[in-house]
């Protein structure tokens, strides 16, 4: 998903949240503490990663996954209709939540 969305911008996960899509440019690991530095177009992050944090990879899936109780990220676009259509879909794996 390289250069989707990329940046560092307000999200609506909660108040105050932000979301950073950047590619990885140096990790470290020192005294228990993760840092990533990450860079963008447009701008780079020095991002402090807590131990609590759950660290995800995003991958190709099967449908079968997509059922009733999946805990899923949905992105959509509207149509002039006012339907909507799914561009792509993050489903929960294994107790897993979708990261966002």
């Amino acid at each position: 998903m390289r250069g989707l969305g990329e940046g560092h911008y307000p999200w609506d996960l909660e108040p105050g949240s932000n979301m950073t899509n950047a590619t990885i440019d140096a990790t470290v690991i020192k005294g228990g503490s993760r840092t990533l530095k990450v860079s963008y177009k447009g701008g780079t992050q020095t991002i402090v990663v807590p131990k609590a944090a759950a660290v995800v990879t995003l991958g190709p899936g099967e449908r079968s996954l997509v059922k009733p109780g999946a805990f899923v990220l949905v992105s959509a676009t509207k149509g002039a209709d006012g339907s909507l259509t799914a561009a792509r879909i993050a489903v929960g794996k294994d107790g897993s939540q979708p990261p966002m």
